[in-house]
């Protein structure tokens, strides 16, 4: 379930790329809903959902210096202290305005609303909530700008089971409304939406009742093999299309006038696409097989390349995907032992990493974000950025999403 933006121009190519794209820049923070205000300057912070490895301490966000031209370049600046633990903080995202975080947690099922907007180096902590008193649900797991209000997404149901559901919040943390997945489809897990096609896609993973469990004591028949496809403003369910096991992470593509978007079956080791036709009836089938366990999804501006990284075999692939019947794998980087969750930034030549899925499913102690540069010829390593998030005072943390400021 991440997301980064802006340019650094480099090369004489990329500058020719990036005039080539104009506008398209902007949409290219992928894991971002397109309702949120973008980036138009280079990133300056990078913020880190942290989570207390051992849970003994309180779960915090960090802010990582990631202006080039800083000589704190590659430091964690600052600590926000969420005030407790044992969450399993996982995805946060921007409100609509961009001045505000809302940071969602697997275990403790509390919502975390975070200004960043009064001093981007130093965010507060402004409200801390149990988002399942109100709502009914649990995991929440997704957290989706909306004009004027945050979509949440949420693994499971009342105690932990199934169904799962949605929820909309005003930007402030007041209840809107909740709906539950259909009696036939009843997983949940990610959201992405097309606002010119009025379509919305939902995702399926397991509920809480089984991913807080061991790895090796959860029980594969609980996960889901689901996408939805719902007619947004009317939030109605229009299609349940069935893929392989474990459809994860939604993006719609970059491409202009695309009716398609993608999906990492992480149970499957592949990745699928959605098409939808000229009456957007939408049909899903597999686009390519991948490394093993690919838990997180990204796309360059242009929508020419998928990232995905495949936790599994400690690798990032970058697929070519301008042909939607003849995909191509275009290069391949090892970062390190289980890379996770990807971001982007906007003008496609930074990729910042980080190895954490979920305490119960990793198996390293040793916990980084690391950056990818990727350029025309795909992607390499950069050696020089390697934030250590294990020499806290805390002990190590495990990182997992991220934004840029």
């Amino acid at each position: 379930m991440t997301s980064i933006r802006c340019w650094t121009v480099m090369t004489l190519t990329a500058i020719l790329f990036t005039g080539l794209l104009g506008l398209a820049l902007a949409p290219a923070e992928t894991c971002l809903s397109p309702f949120v205000k973008r980036l138009e300057k280079p990133e300056k912070y990078l913020y880190v959902f942290c989570v207390d490895a051992d849970a003994k301490d309180n779960d915090f966000l960090a802010v990582i210096d990631v202006d080039a031209q800083s000589p704190k370049y590659g430091q964690i600046l600052y600590q926000l202290d969420l005030g407790s633990a044992g969450n399993e903080t996982h995805h946060f995202g921007f409100t609509d305005d961009r001045t505000h975080i809302w940071g969602c947690s697997l275990f403790s099922n509390r919502l975390f609303v975070i200004n960043v907007a009064d001093d981007p180096a130093k965010p507060k902590l402004v409200k801390a909530f149990d988002s399942s008193k109100e709502t009914g649900l649990t995991g929440p797991h997704s957290p989706y700008a909306l004009p004027g209000r945050m979509l949440i997404s949420f693994l499971g149901g009342k105690d932990g089971g199934l169904p799962a559901g949605l929820a909309e919040f005003t930007n402030d943390g007041k209840l809107i409304r909740t709906w539950e997945m259909p009696h036939e489809a009843p997983y949940g897990y990610d959201v992405a939406i097309n606002p010119d096609l009025n379509r919305m896609v939902t995702s399926s993973f397991t509920p809480p009742q089984n991913y807080r469990k061991p790895i090796a004591q959860m029980d594969l028949k609980q996960f889901g093999d689901k996408l939805l496809v719902w007619d947004f403003r009317g939030r109605k369910l229009l299609q349940t299309l069935t893929t392989a096991a474990s459809p994860l992470e939604c993006r719609w593509s970059l491409k202009k006038d695309a009716k398609h978007g993608y999906v990492n079956c992480a149970l499957a080791d592949s990745i699928w696409v959605w098409e939808g036709d000229a009456q957007n009836h939408y049909t899903a089938r597999k686009l390519c097989d991948t490394g093993k366990l690919p838990v997180d999804l990204s796309q360059s501006p242009d929508g020419r390349f998928l990232f995905v990284s495949c936790f599994a075999s400690d690798e990032v692939q970058q697929w070519d995907v301008s042909d939607l019947k003849n995909p191509k794998l275009f290069s391949t980087v090892k970062p390190g032992v289980e890379p996770n969750m990807l971001h982007l930034t906007g003008d496609g030549q930074r990729m910042y990493v980080t190895n954490s899925l979920l305490s119960t499913m990793d198996r390293s102690d040793d916990f980084w974000v690391r950056l990818i540069r990727v350029g025309p010829d795909g992607m390499k390593m950069d050696p020089k950025f390697n934030v250590d998030l294990t020499k806290f005072k805390t002990g190590p943390a495990r990182g997992h999403d991220m934004l840029l400021y």
